[in-house]
């Protein structure tokens, strides 16, 4: 019983808790995008800490800055317009909750994303082509560099990925955990280092380990994570016998 107590203590969130704050969640998916940003331009300019700020925050074709208030408006914007999610603010019932609930968010969040990649591609592509503007010479900031319009359904995709979990009302922890997830994997799929962790399991994560070769040319893979769905319905073409 006092294990039980213990257990609720630490990862129930009680009512008047931060955790409750309706930033607490963008704010946490802002910080990680920064940590792993960062952290990843620290390695591909080779431990020089200054040259990763300045790609960071004074590359002017990627303003990170207005990215990130472009996100907060946008997360405002939203919450005017819809109902906040229901919320499971208690303790994970167990591991495996837990981690059904993370996997069942970030596979929605693939299978929305590539839905929407594919639609951009096919019919408004202005509105997504600023971000292969840098062709497959791309860094970790790049995840970022988007039109305003991009950036906002990238926002949307997530949300709506996270309204339910496949339980119901998702567990509080089980949404930081998938922002935590969501954000990483985005940022790692554009970093410019062998070091990527999509290169260590290449089938698992396909489409990120080959998005170098998306933004080469605008074709397959439009998963930003798997590969599954573009193996189904978007192969690249058979080649050419000469």
């Amino acid at each position: 019983m006092d294990a039980s107590r213990g257990r609720d203590a630490w990862c129930s969130a009680s009512p008047d808790s931060l955790m409750r704050w309706p930033y607490f969640e963008p704010w946490v998916a802002t910080l990680a995008f920064a940590l792993f940003i960062n952290g990843y331009q620290l390695v591909e300019r080779g431990g020089d800490w200054r040259a990763a700020v300045r790609d960071v925050l004074f590359d002017r074709d990627t303003p990170v800055l207005a990215a990130g208030l472009g996100y907060f408006v946008g997360i405002g914007l939203f919450r005017v317009v819809v109902a906040p999610a229901a919320v499971d603010w208690g303790c994970p019932s167990s591991a495996g909750a837990f981690a059904a609930e993370l996997v069942y968010g970030v596979l929605a969040y693939d299978v929305a994303f590539y839905c929407l990649h594919r639609g951009m591609h096919a019919l408004c592509y202005k509105l997504h082509a600023r971000h292969h503007r840098s062709g497959p010479r791309i860094a970790a900031h790049h995840v970022l560099d988007q039109s305003v319009v991009d950036a906002v359904l990238h926002v949307l995709t997530n949300i709506v990925a996270q309204r339910r979990g496949p339980f119901g009302a998702k567990n509080w922890l089980a949404r930081l955990a998938h922002n935590l997830v969501v954000t990483f994997l985005l940022t790692d799929s554009h970093a410019d280092t062998p070091s990527r962790l999509c290169l260590r399991f290449p089938r698992l994560l396909a489409g990120a380990a080959r998005h170098r070769e998306h933004h080469a040319h605008s074709g397959p893979p439009y998963q930003q994570f798997g590969g599954w769905l573009d193996a189904l319905f978007s192969p690249p073409p058979p080649a050419k016998i000469s």
